[in-house]
């Protein structure tokens, strides 16, 4: 198994206006497989938790978003138990991200 998710589970802070922090589920009990020399689509509406789930395998939250739940299994290592140095080491090396419309990043026209 090339990579392997279990019960994913991301929360994220949010901040409402006069109210006290409060935290929500962003992902809840997500799992999914990827054989070596198979490809992999997420697929959903705009907000489903694509990217979210997509950086969480690398280990990344956005600004206030964490992953509290579950395991990141990748070439038989759980990433989640790494540290900041085993995401060093292994981002751009063994996983990278693509963006959505990635080319489009680089156009000054976009």
């Amino acid at each position: 198994m090339l990579l392997d998710i279990r019960n994913l589970r991301i929360e994220a802070t949010v901040f409402p206006p006069g109210e006290a922090p409060k935290n929500i589920v962003l992902v809840h009990d997500v799992s999914l497989t990827l054989e070596k020399g198979k490809v992999l689509g997420l697929i959903g509406e705009s907000g489903a938790g694509k990217s979210t789930i997509g950086l969480a395998s690398m280990g990344y939250g956005r600004g206030g978003v964490r992953i509290t739940g579950g395991e990141v299994i990748l070439n038989g290592r759980d990433i989640l138990k790494g540290g900041k140095e085993g995401f060093r080491k292994l981002r751009g090396r063994e996983v990278c991200y693509v963006a959505q419309s990635a080319a489009a990043a680089f156009n000054p026209a976009h």
